[in-house]
């Protein structure tokens, strides 16, 4: 992955990390501190399942870079910073 396409890929990223943090300040928002307590620990059991979401997102680039743009698996993973059996487990779902 070329030094540009890593810094577009960690701007994005910070973009949405930074949208992500600005969700969770929403807790500190809740008045009753008892609600508070109880809406961030059902926040942090919930937050597991919901890492599937990036997965999903990630298998369907690179679903959409092998099917539609017909790239092989070394080319996705020097575009996604990974080798080749990476890339593949990524779009098997096995990674």
């Amino acid at each position: 992955m070329a030094d540009e396409e890593r810094d577009e890929a960690r701007a994005a990223a910070d973009e949405v990390l930074a949208g992500v943090r600005a969700a969770l300040r929403g807790l500190e928002a809740i008045p009753d501190a008892a609600v508070r307590a109880q809406a961030a620990g059902l926040v942090l059991r919930e937050w597991p399942g919901e890492r599937g979401l990036a997965t999903e997102i990630r298998q369907q680039a690179v679903a959409y870079l092998h099917e539609e743009l017909g790239l092989d698996f070394p080319a996705i993973g020097r575009l996604i910073g990974t080798d080749r059996s990476r890339a593949w487990r990524v779009w098997k779902g096995m990674s």
